[in-house]
C-alpha cells in the first residue's frame, strides 16, 4: 500500500464556505459522541446550532480565527480559535475546535490547520495556545502531543442519579 501524498493545506476560511464548514462541524459532533466525554462536550463546550451563524460570527470576529483545511481542492477540515485573556492579564489562544474528515487525515491537513492557528497566535502576540481534547480520543491527544502540547487540566464528571431518594 503506497503512502498518500502529504499535500494538505490550510487557509483562512471564506464566507462561501460557511455551509461546508458547518456540515463538517456536525460531522465532528457525531464523531465526538463515539468518545468518552463526547456527550458532556456537546452539552457544555460545543458551539451551538445553528452552526452556520456561529461559523459566520467567527469570520467576522476580530478576536477569533477560522481556517479551512484543504485537500484535493476540497474543504475537508476546519479549525477555529479565539483570543482569551487569563486572570493574570496574559492573552492566549484557545483552539475551540479542530477537525479533519477521516478521508483527509494523514495527508497533512491537520498539521496545516494547526500551523495556521499557531501563526495567527504569534501574529496576535499571544503568549500561549491551548486546546480541548476529549479524554477518550487518543488520536486527537497524540496529534496535539506531536506539537509538544501537554495536558494541563482534567475535568472530572459524574452523572447524578435523578431517581435516587434523598
Amino acid at each position: 500500500m503506497s503512502e498518500r501524498p502529504k499535500d494538505g493545506a490550510a487557509r483562512p476560511a471564506r464566507a462561501d464556505e460557511i455551509g461546508a464548514i458547518a456540515e463538517l462541524a456536525r460531522e465532528a459532533r457525531r464523531e465526538a459522541l463515539e468518545y468518552r466525554g463526547g456527550e458532556r462536550w456537546m452539552a457544555t463546550e460545543a458551539a451551538p446550532e445553528p452552526l452556520e451563524h456561529h461559523v459566520a460570527g467567527l469570520i467576522a470576529d476580530p478576536e477569533a480565527v477560522l481556517v479551512a483545511g484543504i485537500w484535493d481542492d476540497t474543504v475537508v477540515g476546519y479549525g477555529w480559535a479565539r483570543r482569551i485573556v487569563r486572570l493574570d492579564g496574559s492573552p492566549i489562544g484557545r483552539i475551540e475546535e479542530l477537525f479533519v474528515t477521516p478521508e483527509g487525515r494523514s495527508v497533512g491537513v491537520g498539521e496545516s490547520l494547526f500551523g495556521s492557528l499557531m501563526q495567527w497566535a504569534r501574529e496576535q502576540e499571544l503568549v500561549a495556545i491551548d486546546a480541548f481534547v476529549l479524554p477518550g480520543h487518543r488520536e486527537a491527544k497524540n496529534f496535539f502531543e506531536t506539537f509538544k502540547m501537554t495536558a494541563h487540566a482534567l475535568i472530572v464528571h459524574t452523572q447524578l442519579d435523578q431517581n435516587r431518594e434523598s
